[in-house]
């Protein structure tokens, strides 16, 4: 259970600092005047349940305190989940478990899922649209 722990945990600081170089490497990104005169009326849900716990996750209770304008080139709402599965021999159907979720606005975004593993499997899928608070 200790080493499940450590490779959940290490897969989240690598996603999370993959996170962190990319946004950095956006930020440098330059826009035309044409572009930039256009309004952003974009708003998002922006959490992230390492700091938030279940509010995060459960929108239904608590989404309003967690609505935020978005600014700048920052037109795409993402969710980005990581989650782990567990396989032991007596197990066919291994369940996901949420290990952490994010919202937030974004200028890139690419959805899908990277999954490592074979017994223990780490799971981080991201999520992308549009529209306000559609995340």
């Amino acid at each position: 259970v200790k080493l499940n722990c450590y490779i959940i945990t290490l897969f989240w600081k690598l996603c999370r600092s993959h996170a962190v170089t990319a946004t950095l490497l956006d930020e440098k990104t330059r826009k035309t005047p044409q572009a930039a005169e256009k309004a952003n009326d974009l708003s998002c849900f922006v959490c992230d349940s390492m700091d938030a716990g279940e509010r995060c996750s459960n929108l239904n209770t608590s989404g309003v305190s967690f609505i935020h304008k978005c600014h700048d080139d920052r037109r795409i709402c993402m969710v980005k989940r990581y989650s782990y599965s567990t396989t032991t021999e007596n197990s066919t159907y291994p369940t996901k478990r949420l290990w952490s979720l994010q919202r937030n606005c974004t200028n890139k975004c690419e959805p899908g899922c990277i999954v490592i593993g074979e017994r223990t499997k780490l799971y981080a899928c991201t999520v992308c649209c549009g529209q306000s608070l559609c995340n």
